[in-house]
C-alpha cells in the first residue's frame, strides 16, 4: 500500500498516478484519506484531481461525505468542485441534500 501512495503521490505519469489513487481510494481507507485530500488540492492535473474526489467518494459514508462537501465549497477548480458535487449527490445523504437546498437558495 505504500509503494501504491507513493506512486499517487509522485509518479510522473499522469496515468499511473489516477490508477493508483483508484485503488488507494479502493484499498487503503483511512491509511489514504490525508493523501486524497493533498492530491485533490495539490496535483498540477485536473483529471488526477478527479480520480482522487472519486476515491474520496468510495470512503465510508461517514467520512466520505464531509470530505466530498470540503472539496465542493473549497476547491479552486470549478471542474473538482462539480466532480464532488456529482459523487455528494450519489450518497443520497441529508448533510448533502442540504447543502444543495442552500446553494439552490441563494
Amino acid at each position: 500500500m505504500d509503494d501504491l501512495i507513493g506512486m499517487a503521490k509522485s509518479d510522473k505519469d499522469v496515468g499511473v498516478r489516477e490508477q493508483a489513487i483508484f485503488w488507494v481510494g479502493q484499498k487503503a481507507g483511512k491509511k489514504a484519506i490525508s493523501m486524497l485530500k493533498d492530491t485533490v488540492e495539490n496535483d498540477p492535473e485536473v483529471g488526477v484531481k478527479k480520480k482522487a474526489v472519486f476515491a474520496l467518494s468510495q470512503l465510508p459514508k461517514d467520512e466520505a461525505v464531509p470530505q466530498l462537501l470540503h472539496v465542493a465549497q473549497t476547491n479552486a477548480s470549478p471542474t473538482v468542485r462539480k466532480e464532488a458535487m456529482f459523487w455528494l449527490g450519489q450518497t443520497h445523504d441529508p448533510r448533502a441534500l442540504e447543502y444543495f437546498e442552500q446553494i439552490l437558495s441563494k
